[in-house]
């Protein structure tokens, strides 16, 4: 039996993960915006900075499992003070994912909790005891039959994520490339980073930054550098002056997929990465190319315009701001100024998603998910994009349709949907590796690298693993008539 944790020094690195988890809780905030304006995160030397960062990114990826394991022990869970459990939830991380020997994680724990409620300590020595030594147990799920899914309980555990979302990717993905991406799960994502041309001295500060080893199946093309050690990157100041942009490389893959000659429409551009990778590529490969960058949010378009602006990448680009479910309201002064509806040779719907395959970068997904989310409300809305896009598409051109999702229900089965609907009869679903630019000498790698991630039907899919690029997936449909 484990003794009583003695009283003992808490570290800065757990006392400043907790303020900033029960800021995230009050605010709703994201945690990778908390830690960067954090000046107490700043404040840290840099071992317990990355320490308090790992906590909190780790405890908001995996919360609802620390939660099933910390009221396993709580007669009354729901009535728990709100900073009383998050104290709990980074020790539950710590025991359950990071390691840590168990009476480092109960005489902390016991600290942490003490800083809020120094009644509860007895509590929470009595609670992180437990969970210490059922600690197997849990991660392993012997507390459910075999006959009831033990083995997609265990792997939910293990990962950190909601039972019914691995289940979903059990069945999207198969059994192996599920383990695989939950396993890779915890662990930083490999940075990419797309140079800017037009920048003389960009392309030599970012390889400069350029990390420690191969991320597994990084191919060169033109641009692009890979990995990255984030932390280099950005004090080398390239980032602030726009000489590059970070952008996942299988992001990359879809913007290229993307990049040809005549007028292009992007639907989301957000806050413009994509837009940065073309206009980047066009640039650097002399393809003459005039675009439109649609996006709902006008902050983000704004932020967009700026950056295009600061980077010399601004030319031949329209910043509109309208809702990609009415493109007619939304390119209406476009259409009146070119005397007719207009139409391109390339339309790219960058679509929202469930971002299933970013989610080492954006720990708040699983939890915040729902499978209505999946099933219903998000399909919806992709057919719906897909399908006011195909109108914009010119005779030959092509309707690229993208997600970051691995799910076959915003995916395939959104493209089958659309193939199948009187405004996807046009279209002819052709390998995205068939795209104008990957059969350019230059891009050779990167093609092979495209065809290596096509199914048998030229959809191209990727899914996070050890030392892998994140989750994209993308489809190529060509206007025949």
């Amino acid at each position: 039996m484990m003794p009583s944790a003695p009283m003992t020094e808490l570290s800065p690195a757990r006392r400043v993960a907790l303020d900033l988890l029960i800021e995230l809780e009050e605010s709703g905030a994201y945690a990778r915006d908390a830690l960067d304006a954090s000046p107490a995160v700043r404040m840290l030397d840099r071992r317990d900075a990355g320490l308090a960062t790992r906590l909190v990114l780790g405890v908001v990826a995996t919360y609802g499992c620390l939660d099933e394991l910390i009221d396993t022990y709580c007669d009354k869970p729901g009535r728990m003070n709100a900073r009383i459990r998050n104290a709990l939830r980074i020790s539950a991380f710590e025991l359950l994912y990071l390691g840590t020997e168990p009476r480092v994680v109960v005489s902390q724990g016991v600290e942490l909790v003490r800083t809020r409620a120094k009644s509860a300590a007895g509590f929470a020595n009595a609670v992180l005891r437990r969970a210490c030594e059922d600690r197997a147990r849990y991660l392993d799920a012997r507390d459910i039959r075999e006959s009831d899914g033990r083995a997609t309980a265990a792997l939910s555990r293990q990962g950190g994520l909601p039972e019914w979302l691995v289940a979903e990717f059990e069945t999207s993905l198969g059994a192996a490339r599920t383990r695989a991406l939950v396993e890779a799960g915890l662990e930083p994502a490999p940075v990419a980073a797309c140079v800017n041309p037009l920048d003389a001295t960009a392309e030599e500060a970012v390889a400069a930054c350029r990390a420690s080893g191969d991320a597994a199946a990084c191919p060169a093309f033109p641009g692009c550098v890979a990995p990255l050690e984030a932390a280099g990157l950005v004090a080398s100041g390239v980032l602030r002056r726009d000489g590059a942009v970070v952008c996942d490389l299988n992001a990359q893959v879809v913007a290229c997929a993307a990049t040809v000659p005549g007028a292009t429409l992007e639907v989301g551009a957000g806050r413009g990465t994509k837009t940065f990778v073309t206009a980047a590529t066009a640039s650097r490969s002399g393809i003459e190319r005039t675009a439109v960058a649609l996006e709902v949010s006008k902050k983000r378009s704004r932020l967009n315009r700026r950056r295009m602006e600061r980077a010399g990448l601004a030319e031949g680009i329209r910043f509109v701001t309208g809702d990609g479910c009415d493109l007619d309201g939304a390119l209406a002064a476009l259409d009146a100024e070119a005397g007719e509806r207009m139409r391109f040779d390339c339309v790219l719907v960058d679509a929202p998603c469930s971002g299933t395959g970013t989610m080492r970068r954006h720990p708040e997904i699983p939890w915040r998910l729902d499978p209505i989310d999946i099933d219903e409300d998000l399909p919806r809305l992709q057919l719906e994009l897909l399908t006011q896009a195909a109108r914009r598409v010119r005779a030959g051109g092509q309707l690229i349709y993208a997600t970051c999702s691995v799910l076959h229900q915003e995916n395939a089965d959104v493209v089958d949907a659309f193939l199948d609907s009187s405004a996807g009869r046009g279209f002819s679903l052709e390998p995205v590796s068939g795209a104008p630019l990957f059969q350019r000498g230059e891009f050779a790698e990167l093609a092979a690298y495209v065809r290596s991630n096509e199914n048998a039907r030229g959809l191209f899919q990727t899914v996070p693993a050890a030392d892998a690029f994140d989750g994209h997936f993308c489809a190529r449909l060509v206007r025949v008539r």
